[in-house]
């Protein structure tokens, strides 16, 4: 991968994210580095995006992007973890296992089935982290 390609990497995962939305758990979405208020009632899904060295796959395919695609569920405190865990659910739905994204060159494709982390407690919310491996070559 060249550096314009770890830029679509990001772009395309980062796109499907922000599709859920819409057409997943729907509730507002915070990216990274972009401005964020969260909304009032204090339930809001938190994307980072997390990039790992590349993996060497051999003389012909080369290089392998890899990393990792958090998507937290966060939920105001004292609501109870049902609810939360349902819509991790939802995420790990839209980020199925085999599921392909693509900007420019790369081909980005969710490598292996996502999972929820514990819930964890913060004074005035509860995070839920969906973790979502990748994988990324160029086409």
């Amino acid at each position: 991968m060249v550096a314009g390609e770890a830029a679509q990497i990001i772009d395309a995962l980062l796109a499907r994210a922000a599709q859920m939305a819409s057409s997943g758990p729907s509730l507002p979405v915070s990216f990274p580095e972009v401005g964020f208020t969260p909304p009032t009632s204090g339930k809001y899904l938190k994307v980072d995006f997390f990039a790992n060295r590349p993996a060497w796959e051999g003389l012909s395919s080369g290089k392998l992007a890899q990393g990792l695609l958090q998507v937290t569920v966060i939920w105001p405190r004292g609501q109870g973890v049902v609810t939360p865990n349902q819509i991790a659910q939802q995420v790990i739905d839209y980020f199925s296992k085999g599921t392909i994204l693509r900007s420019g060159s790369a081909k980005v494709t969710v490598s292996r089935e996502p999972w929820a982390a514990t819930p964890i407690t913060e004074d005035a919310q509860l995070s839920v982290p969906v973790t979502i491996p990748w994988t990324a070559t160029a086409v």
